[in-house]
């Protein structure tokens, strides 16, 4: 009898191959994950109320806290969408009526503010009038709702009654694009964010106070400019609870820190100093203590400080925190908590005991914090030496010098990654891959002269910090250097073609999320906010074409020889389509065959649906076998 030797199956002997390796994470998983954010909390600290968002839509739920009973309050009329998962931490367009009898909200059906019960049920439009109204918050008194309003070229305040029967009456100046609107207590007065309407919110901005019964306005704080020693962020401000103060960031100290303007002395005291960035400022309400967001090491903690400077820390430690919210008696705060290997959920912590808990505890098996890689925060040198810190995400079961590796950039390009939960990356790791996060010049968090250091340098000095950061994890002996993707969305997109383009020899694939193309055609394109992107950061178009075509990936295509990936969404007017068309028109001009190009319908800018989220990681995921694993 001759003996059969011992049969190992192909597949399990990939299994141990990096990038192989058999998954317990797979893409309709990630499609399944909810997206939880909020909240507000009843004026009898009864009630809960935060949104969830799944499969393109985003609905208000009401938490009883007594018997902690959920109840879904929206049905018809959505409310507004909520960035995927990984995008961002969450970010919320509802207020509760200072009764808690009703909620307005933005909905996504319309774009337009609307009324509901606490209870549920039907809804009616806050108003009369045309455009968006969105970023709505109730009146003290309960008888107006602030919103902004955008119709056409114009983004402007404009304030209503909740009666719901007349139109409603614009308090900012319609020159410049406003944001976020806070009253004082007193209701008759509202600060909020502008900035000139023909550049970005980066540079020159201002806070204003504007009264509504006199309708004057008053300019608190001024940002004048790409050169001004200081500017400051929409929503980064607060009226303390008796109008006396204002509690808002400045930059003035090279870093985005806590300060206090007194109303009636028109003098300002920084409050906290410190080599970090500060976020979302929210009065306590015996207006002793604000709490507020601290982002450093790629965290966003939960801070306390009294008007006496004594700090605390809430919520500490490698986590990414937001929503900020103080209970009525201010016994609590509650805020959303999520981490690189714990889900969204909101959480409160109690003055009393000292404790923190969650609220809500949505979760999907598969996606515990067991099942979970933990990323760490790494450091290398990038161009003319400038310290760079990103994230990285390493597989179990390392292999060194095998692994493929990814490169994933982070959009705006005047944006940042953090320590949130990025189902994506835990996708690819749990497959053998390793992930770089980098947060190259020009990323929040690192101070003001950081961010402006893209200026003039945008798609160059970042690209080449980007590409250090693939030097770094090469010295570390983890990957094969011969498998480096890029991949990103938005401005990370963008920053793939440049790369695919400008260093071709460095990459083995590209997959580019609704990326620019092309700096020449893309103002012509996109939607009002970001018109004049490129031009802040590179000039204007008619004295700097050339340096336009140069950054330009569609002028480059014939030096690509790298396989590249280019997915799309049809409603998306931040990065329109026809961009990916001039990119896929430049790669045939160019002779290439190696890409492969599709248009999701019904997605915007950041997919939402649970269909495209799925169709997106599989086929990446074959896209990455057939031209890396494989290769």
């Amino acid at each position: 009898m001759i003996e059969t030797e011992t049969y190992t199956p192909k597949s399990k002997l990939y299994s141990n191959r990096p990038g192989y390796y058999t998954p317990t994470i797979t893409a309709g998983m990630v499609a399944q994950l909810r997206n939880v954010t909020g909240g507000v909390w009843s004026s009898d600290n009864r009630y809960f109320y935060y949104v969830v968002d799944w499969d393109a839509r985003s609905d208000i739920f009401r938490l009883d806290l007594e018997d902690n009973s959920v109840t879904q309050v929206t049905s018809d009329f959505p409310a507004n969408p909520v960035m995927m998962l990984g995008q961002s931490v969450g970010a919320f367009d509802f207020s509760l009526s200072p009764d808690g009898a009703q909620i307005v909200y933005m909905s996504q059906n319309d774009g337009r503010a609307h009324l509901i019960s606490t209870e549920g049920g039907l809804t009616r439009p806050l108003s009369l009038g045309e455009g968006s109204q969105t970023q709505v918050t109730f009146s003290p008194d309960g008888k107006r709702v602030a919103f902004v309003s955008g119709f056409g070229e114009t983004q402007a305040i404009a304030v209503a009654d909740t009666e719901g029967t007349g139109w409603p009456r614009i308090v900012s100046d319609t020159a410049y694009f406003t944001f976020a609107p806070r009253w004082f207590p007193d209701s008759k007065k509202l600060v909020y964010f502008e900035y000139d309407s023909h550049t970005m919110p980066h540079w020159e901005n201002r806070l204003v106070i504007a009264d509504l019964e006199t309708g004057e306005k008053k300019i608190i704080f001024e940002g004048l400019g790409r050169e001004a020693v200081a500017s400051y962020s929409a929503g980064d401000y607060a009226p303390s609870p008796d109008g006396s103060k204002l509690a808002f960031v400045s930059e003035e100290s090279g870093w985005g820190n806590l300060v206090l303007y007194d109303l009636a002395t028109g003098q300002t005291t920084p409050l906290v100093t410190e080599a970090a960035e500060h976020h979302s400022p929210v009065w306590s309400p015996d207006a002793t203590k604000i709490a507020y967001l601290k982002s450093q090491n790629c965290a966003m903690t939960v801070e306390v400080v009294s008007l006496e400077g004594e700090k605390t820390t809430i919520a500490g430690g490698e986590i990414v925190c937001s929503n900020i919210a103080w209970s009525p008696d201010g016994s609590n705060l509650s805020f959303g908590l999520q981490s690189s290997n714990i889900t969204p959920n909101i959480w409160v912590y109690s003055f009393k005991t000292g404790q923190t808990t969650p609220l809500t505890s949505y979760t999907l098996a598969g996606f515990e914090e067991k099942d979970l890689i933990k990323s760490e925060v790494v450091h290398w040198t990038g161009a003319n030496g400038l310290p760079i810190e990103g994230i990285l995400t390493k597989p179990a079961n390392l292999q060194p010098g095998k692994h493929p590796f990814l490169l994933y950039i982070h959009g705006g390009p005047i944006m940042q990654y953090n320590l949130r939960f990025e189902p994506s990356v835990q996708y690819w790791v749990n497959r053998g891959w390793v992930v770089l996060q980098p947060n190259f010049r020009g990323s929040t968090g690192y101070g003001r002269d950081f961010r402006r250091a893209l200026l003039n340098t945008w798609g160059q000095e970042d690209m080449q910090d980007s590409l250090a950061g693939i030097d770094y994890v090469n010295s570390l002996g983890l990957i094969d250097p011969t498998k480096v993707v890029s991949w990103g969305l938005s401005g990370g997109g963008y920053a793939t073609l440049r790369l695919l383009t400008g260093w071709p020899d460095r990459f083995k694939a590209g997959v580019d999320l609704e990326g620019v193309s092309n700096l020449v055609s893309f103002p012509e394109q996109v939607d009002r906010f970001c018109q004049y992107l490129i031009q802040d950061f590179l000039g204007y178009r008619h004295e700097n074409l050339a340096l336009y075509e140069e950054r330009s990936p569609t002028y480059h295509a014939a030096d690509i020889k790298a396989p590249l990936m280019i997915l799309m969404g049809d409603k998306d007017l931040r990065v329109p389509a026809k961009q990916g068309e001039e990119m896929v028109e430049a790669l045939q001009k160019a002779g290439k065959t190696d890409y492969e190009y599709h248009l999701y319908p019904g997605e915007a800018h950041g997919w939402r649906r649970s269909i495209t989220i799925s169709d997106y990681h599989e086929r990446m995921e074959k896209f990455l076998t057939k031209w890396v694993l494989e290769r």
